[in-house]
């Protein structure tokens, strides 16, 4: 083992020539494992905060195609198309591809919503497995006028 002194601009400076030392020091050691997990666990929150947006988004939309059917079987609604402009107008805010279909047929309306998964994600840049998932909501409900 040899250690160089050499002044550098008044700080001095030792260098050792060991590199066993290099692999049996455990300083910094924190600073590795931080690098290492950090990004790890940002992405699996991310995942998590995606699919929490989804299911928050579903059930909205679920209360709206519920609240859209249940004005045209109380009359408030005159057809099907008013029910489609309804609930259209009521998720205008989600910024989503909506496809809204609604029949009625024998004294009852049902309506079926489906949109892309990825619309409904905060952070879908990062990755592209929910590409082609497609998010349903169905829901039914009898005229009672």
């Amino acid at each position: 083992m040899s250690i160089i002194n050499a002044p550098l601009h008044g700080i001095r400076v030792t260098l050792r020539n060991e590199p066993s030392n290099f692999f049996t020091n455990e300083e910094g050691s924190a600073t590795i494992e931080t690098v290492i997990w950090v990004p790890i666990f940002t992405i699996f929150l991310t995942i998590i905060m995606n699919l929490s947006m989804v299911f928050f988004s579903e059930s909205q939309i679920l209360r709206v195609v519920q609240d859209g059917n249940r004005a045209f079987s109380l009359g408030r609604l005159d057809d099907a198309a008013a029910v489609e402009a309804y609930i259209g107008e009521k998720l205008a805010y989600l910024s989503a591809d909506l496809s809204i279909h609604s029949t009625i047929t024998g004294g009852e309306i049902s309506t079926v919503l489906t949109t892309p998964a990825t619309d409904l994600m905060p952070f879908n840049t990062m990755f592209s497995a929910f590409d082609g998932i497609n998010i349903g909501v169905h829901a039914q409900h009898l005229n009672e006028f």
